[in-house]
């Protein structure tokens, strides 16, 4: 009879053992498929973010003849949808003496708006518009550099993408120059606090931004 009991107790934790196990284990599979649907759900909302970016490039070709090199921006939408409410953020770089500098000079900060940009195209930022929107007037030695650009995708999500920095969601709402959006963006572009932004739509005539222009090869292969 003593038997029959240890046996019976000894099957009955096996039992709950089992039981946990199973539980445990069913516990672990749904937290892990809960985990894979959120990397693809973020995979998902980021594919066309990705695809956006932006840079310079300096023109060198006149350094034999003492000419200091030109600065060109460029914000590119590689993807297949257009994107919203772009802005890019532009900084100077003093180079030379900084004894010669003006004592009250500091570097120069903007945000500029550029408006929508169409699936796959690229608006070309020449130098003298982005050195007026740093500094009208300003006969330093000076060459600029995009740290970054923001913008709205086709999902309605609000992005900055830094120059040198990871892809960041933004959570603000509302019109693109509300301080709330101003300040993300620029915290994100300059690490520091930027809340002026100039009006400069892409291919508008007043601002001698030229259009968008479209690119040759573009997708998430590209």
């Amino acid at each position: 009879m003593k038997a029959a009991t240890v046996v019976a107790a000894l099957a009955a934790a096996g039992g709950l053992i089992f039981s946990a196990w199973t539980s445990y284990y069913s516990v672990q599979t749904a937290q892990d498929q809960l985990d894979q649907s959120r990397e693809d759900a973020d995979r998902e909302l980021r594919q066309q973010a990705v695809l956006v970016s932006s840079w310079t490039q300096i023109d060198g070709s006149n350094a034999a003849r003492g000419e200091p090199g030109v600065t060109t921006g460029y914000i590119a939408n590689r993807s297949l949808d257009p994107v919203d409410q772009v802005v890019v953020g532009l900084s100077t770089e003093l180079k030379g003496d900084a004894r010669t500098f003006p004592l009250d000079y500091k570097e120069a900060k903007t945000m500029l708006y550029l408006g929508s940009l169409p699936p796959c195209s690229r608006v070309t930022l020449p130098a003298f518009v982005a050195k007026r929107q740093l500094g009208p007037g300003m006969s330093l030695d000076v060459s600029y550099h995009i740290p970054g650009v923001s913008f709205i995708d086709v999902y309605g999500q609000r992005w900055a993408r830094p120059s040198s920095a990871p892809l960041q969601p933004l959570k603000e709402g509302g019109p693109v120059n509300s301080k709330a959006n101003l300040s993300a963006m620029s915290k994100v572009l300059f690490e520091d606090e930027v809340l002026g932004l100039t009006w400069t739509p892409a291919g508008a005539s007043n601002t001698q931004v030229p259009a968008p222009e479209p690119l040759e090869e573009c997708g998430p292969a590209k």
